[in-house]
């Protein structure tokens, strides 16, 4: 009976600490596919989620987003690469400013992921 209670409070302890963290996983977006659509869906996600807490922050990332869409949509994957690290830049100053820290990094996978299959 004793080693019971005992595992029952390791296991609710082990719990606890993993709920923090499966519940911020949970709140990151999800895609199916790495596209500048997509990576536009998560910004937006992450603008109304929280995770970017400036709303000139959230519409310059959505900028840059839409300029490499429009760029890739002219045949000029080269503009929307560069305008893609751009975005991967601004994000990486931002990040754990106005942009939470586990998203940014999120978010700068989801961008070289794109770049990585324009290239």
């Amino acid at each position: 009976m004793r080693i019971s209670v005992v595992v029952l409070a390791v296991v609710l302890l082990v719990l606890g600490a993993a709920g923090p963290a499966l519940a911020m996983d949970g709140s990151m977006c999800t895609h199916d596919m790495i596209t500048i659509g997509s990576l536009h869906d998560c910004v937006k996600n992450a603008v109304e989620m929280g995770h970017i807490d400036n709303a000139g922050v959230g519409q310059s990332l959505l900028a840059k987003v839409d300029a490499a869409q429009a760029a890739y949509a002219r045949g000029q994957s080269d503009v929307a690469i560069q305008i893609l690290q751009a975005f991967v830049n601004e994000v990486t100053a931002q990040a754990g400013h106005h942009i939470d820290a586990n998203h940014a990094q999120h978010m700068i996978d989801h961008a070289q992921s794109i770049i990585d299959h324009l290239r």
